[in-house]
């Protein structure tokens, strides 16, 4: 800031004094009016040009803030949906699976009607109610992948106006930066607007650089990783320590008991089978552990799909 020295107005006014033989004639006080109230005016223009920079970065904060909750709020809707989707596709591979060997069961029983008819209106009657089972995890899942469409809508829609928002931030930096040279035209004035100014100061080049256009977190449309399974064959599944622990299970004589640690955050479809052939199953592995049984020992093996589709396999011997 500075002032106007006497060697300015001694410019300003020195085609309007006149030194003649008789004295002094000064005529520039239209000049000196003129200048003050430019100064005034400028002294103005610079606290509006504060008070304005102040509204802009609060308009900014705002704007940040508001699309930061938005995406974050999209972030967990999208995976939650995911997850479910994962379930009720678990469970959709399971029921597909059974239906298909009650068919497979079917077909061969309908060759000795004479004596399968029984069997056989038993099975379709489970085929039925595994088809309604079926019907109503295929209408979860439709609904489910609609909600997921939805909000994956609504976050590219976010992306969108996460875009403008860094282009709006951008445009109002620049009208920062434009004050701040208005300003900067501004600053040799007289000592009464240094008085007005004191302690003020435009967005330095470093703070302007500090404004964030980008909002976080970062949501990645992608699928879930499947983690492996682990296998294991209870050793102590007779014992009455370990029925009475797992009642649910109704364990017979002479049954072999297997757990399934599932170590994801939803249902993994997973097959069974002896090594080297023979008995075959299929089970829907919840999260955490799940335990199923069968009549004999033997190698096991069990095998699922990871998210790529590869199929995986566990392998674990029993007695």
């Amino acid at each position: 800031m500075g002032v106007l020295s006497t060697k300015v107005i001694a410019g300003v006014v020195a085609g309007t004094v006149t030194l003649g033989t008789i004295g002094v004639v000064f005529t520039g006080g239209d000049t000196v009016d003129n200048v003050k109230y430019q100064l005034v005016d400028m002294k103005n223009k610079i606290v509006s040009y504060e008070q304005s920079e102040f509204g802009l970065l609060e308009k900014i904060g705002l704007i940040k803030a508001d699309a930061t909750t938005k995406l974050t709020d999209a972030n967990g809707k999208i995976v939650d949906a995911k997850t479910k989707i994962k379930d009720l596709e678990a469970e959709k591979r399971l029921l597909q699976t059974q239906i298909d060997h009650l068919n497979d069961e079917v077909t061969g029983l309908k060759a000795d009607l004479t004596t399968a008819n029984a069997t056989i209106e038993s099975k379709n009657a489970e085929i039925d109610r595994l088809k309604g089972e079926l019907q109503g995890v295929n209408t979860q899942l439709a609904t489910l992948q609609a909600e997921y469409d939805t909000l994956l809508a609504n976050y590219n829609a976010l992306v969108a106006e996460n875009d403008n928002l860094k282009t709006e931030a951008n445009r109002a930096n620049a009208e920062i930066e434009e004050a701040n040279d208005k300003v900067a035209e501004l600053q040799e004035t007289s000592t009464e607007v240094s008085a007005a100014i004191e302690g003020k100061a435009p967005l330095t080049e470093s703070e302007l650089d500090a404004i964030g256009t980008v909002n976080s977190p970062v949501v990645h449309d992608a699928e879930l990783v499947v983690q492996n399974l682990n296998l294991t064959y209870i050793q102590d599944g007779q014992s009455e320590t370990f029925k009475a622990a797992h009642p649910d299970l109704n364990i017979q004589e002479g049954d072999r008991v297997w757990r399934v640690t599932n170590n994801n955050k939803f249902k993994v479809y997973v097959e069974w089978q002896f090594a080297g052939g023979g008995t075959t199953g299929e089970l829907v592995a919840n999260p955490s552990q799940t335990f199923y049984m069968t009549g004999k020992g033997g190698t096991m093996i069990i095998k699922w799909q990871d998210e790529n589709g590869v199929w995986k396999q566990s392998v674990k011997a029993g007695a």
